[in-house]
């Protein structure tokens, strides 16, 4: 009889696993010190506000407003408010890079979703304030998320040429996904389902995009692009355990911690994941210690045209497929992108976006009560 295994450790075996957290001192001290450590770490504008909302970070607060105040004159084109939420998040993800092996990623301000400019001034800023914060730092620990609009992608090509990391966030297509890769992206986050469903308990997103996670990372393997998936945004462990083989995965600490108290046998594990068929070919591989290098072990060819033409590719057998090609042809990717999963993946998108703005809009309202400039005027 087969012995049971740990599931994350098998996990770990097979997947980058990256945590998303920006609770140093509480939850991710905790898991990381248990079961650590992890690669990456990532947040959003979400998190962060939820972070800044505990009492203990007023002295960070009180901090980030005076030096916001302190250098604004240098930076025309941002009001305060947000110039304090940048250097509220970069200060709690910032002492996090000890603990782990790779990076902090940091998303930009999600009301440029569609602005080129201002997401590559965005960017900029957050690699030159974490030089205000720590002179030492070395900003090469240092991803910015942008959103896959063509814009965004647009905006990470150019910031390809001035050595700045990007991960495309909120991919709910195959197009999507391709774009980044093009762009020269250092990850790729599809959301396996609609942001919606990790803000309200009560809603359940119905159609789970675990196809085009493995559709997409076989059309990098195949084309040889050095992007990875980064997948997220998984509502229970078992959705995680079925892309066990992905490149990474990027998922919050409860459950990484539910997953360390389970055991089952490793075949049963290979055959829950929608990357049973490479887990069976290659032997496990270990968990990823260089991060953003570009490499990666996975060698799988697939199949692709079925989500293109809007078509399920769950049971097609794997095949060479031709490149595609958008970044250089705004139109061609706007109607693709528009007609992924019947509209679905642009409404998911901008329903995402959407959900960041009201965060970001939260934050810097927190920022504008902190302003010590302003209180008692």
């Amino acid at each position: 009889m087969e012995n049971p295994t740990n599931c994350l450790e098998y996990l770990k075996s097979k997947t980058q696993v990256d945590v998303d957290s920006l609770d140093i001192r509480g939850v991710f001290q905790i898991v990381s010190a248990e079961l650590g450590p992890f690669v990456d770490c990532t947040s959003n504008q979400a998190d962060a506000y939820n972070e800044l909302l505990n009492p203990r970070h007023a002295d960070l607060l009180k901090k980030t407003a005076a030096l916001a105040n302190e250098i604004k004159a240098h930076y025309h084109h941002v009001n305060y408010e947000e110039l304090a939420m940048e250097l509220s998040m970069l200060s709690l993800a910032m002492p996090i890079v000890p603990k782990i092996t790779g990076c902090i990623l940091i998303m930009v301000n999600s009301f440029y979703s569609y602005s080129t400019p201002m997401i590559i001034e965005n960017a900029q800023r957050l690699h030159r304030l974490c030089k205000y914060l720590d002179p030492e730092f070395d900003t090469s620990r240092l991803i910015v998320k942008v959103p896959s609009t063509w814009e965004g992608m647009q905006a990470c090509r150019k910031l390809k040429s001035f050595n700045i990391k990007t991960l495309a966030t909120t991919a709910f297509s195959v197009e999507q996904c391709i774009l980044a890769a093009e762009a020269g992206c250092v990850y790729v986050s599809p959301f396996l389902n609609e942001l919606k469903a990790g803000f309200d308990p009560s809603y359940h997103d119905p159609d789970p995009i675990f196809d085009i996670i493995v559709e997409a990372q076989r059309y990098y393997e195949q084309h040889s692009y050095s992007t990875r998936v980064k997948a997220c945004a998984a509502v229970n462990v078992e959705q995680i355990l079925q892309l066990a083989g992905v490149h990474a995965f990027t998922a919050p600490a409860d459950q990484l911690r539910e997953l360390s108290t389970m055991e089952q046998s490793t075949t049963k594990l290979v055959q829950r994941s929608r990357f049973k068929e490479q887990l069976t070919k290659e032997p496990a591989k270990e968990q990823a210690t260089e991060h953003a290098n570009g490499n990666t072990d996975v060698n799988m060819n697939g199949h692709i045209n079925g989500h293109i033409n809007g078509e399920s590719t769950e049971n097609v057998t794997e095949t060479e497929t031709d490149k595609l090609n958008f970044i250089d042809d705004e139109s061609k990717f706007r109607l693709a992108f528009g007609r992924a999963d019947d509209g679905k993946a642009q409404l998911k998108t901008t329903q995402a976006l959407s959900l960041f703005a009201d965060y970001q809009r939260k934050a810097e309202a927190m920022m504008r009560d902190n302003d010590m400039t302003k209180i008692g005027a």
